[in-house]
């Protein structure tokens, strides 16, 4: 089913799961459309939830390792909580996502919808365009036209990176669990930690 999230969404009959992984990704997209963005993270969320909560369904966000804004702690552990600037040229997509998981809470605390967060770092994939402004698409485009490789910082910090089917089995894996009653999330997404150089 093919709708914009941030209009009201009807679905006849039953449904399992929502899986809510609507938004920009990439650093140019969410700088080009920052009110979009902050819409399916705010009203788009909202209205997936509600969905979820009509039908009786679980529902799977799909958060981001950008909810930690510029952190000062690699990696970062489930219990940290970020070093976030709101109002940053990137704090469109860092608090869409952050009050995306927000309001998740919200619903699962207030409504006992049964929900995950997964929060997912660094996907790659075909059909990535070389210019997005991620890390992985600027290292293999800069290798394959033989330009020297960037790596922000003093190359000493690490990236979790993951296959793109890595995390379609988790999110298929994630969107099949039943509820333990814990009221934890996790990062299933996360895939292997590697140190540039």
């Amino acid at each position: 089913m093919r709708v914009d999230i941030s209009d009201y969404v009807h679905v006849g009959g039953s449904v399992d799961a929502v899986l809510h992984f609507a938004s920009p990704a990439s650093p140019i997209d969410y700088l080009k459309l920052p009110i979009a963005t902050l819409k399916v993270g705010s009203i788009g969320t909202l209205h997936a939830l509600g969905l979820a909560k009509e039908k009786g369904a679980r529902f799977v966000l799909a958060s981001t390792s950008e909810v930690y804004g510029d952190p000062q702690v690699h990696p970062q552990p489930e219990s940290y909580w970020g070093h976030v600037n709101p109002v940053g040229a990137r704090g469109v997509y860092d608090e869409a996502k952050r009050f995306s998981e927000a309001l998740t809470m919200a619903y699962r605390n207030s409504h006992g919808i049964d929900t995950a967060i997964l929060r997912i770092f660094n996907t790659h994939g075909p059909r990535m365009r070389p210019d997005d402004g991620r890390a992985i698409p600027t290292f293999i485009r800069q290798a394959i036209k033989g330009e020297p490789i960037t790596v922000a910082g003093d190359g000493s910090q690490t990236r979790s990176i993951q296959y793109v089917d890595g995390l379609g089995r988790r999110r298929h894996a994630v969107a099949a669990l039943r509820p333990t009653g814990s009221g934890q999330h996790r990062q299933p997404a996360r895939g292997v930690d590697a140190t540039p150089g």
